[in-house]
């Protein structure tokens, strides 16, 4: 039996985040890849929020600086509604 698969790939970025987490999205092979800007203090890395970019096809959707439960929840349902559609 052949399950669907989706491979989510991160991705950390300090500059031109969209641009260099597509790079990483075709070099690892990856369905979709999450970016965040990790130059900003305010959001990643010791920080309760983020702001993110989910990169698939040809599209690009933002979800704006958030707490990180938030993020992973919307992440979480974005997956779940990848397969039932």
């Amino acid at each position: 039996l052949q399950r669907p698969k989706l491979v989510v790939g991160f991705a950390a970025e300090t500059n031109e985040i969209i641009k260099f987490a597509k790079e990483k999205k075709n070099k690892k092979n990856c369905d979709w890849i999450i970016a965040n800007d990790v130059s900003s203090s305010e959001i990643g890395f010791n920080s309760e929020y983020n702001a993110v970019s989910i990169i698939y096809d040809n599209k690009v959707e933002k979800i704006e600086k958030n707490l990180k439960s938030y993020i992973a929840n919307k992440i979480v349902k974005k997956i779940i509604n990848n397969f039932i559609q």
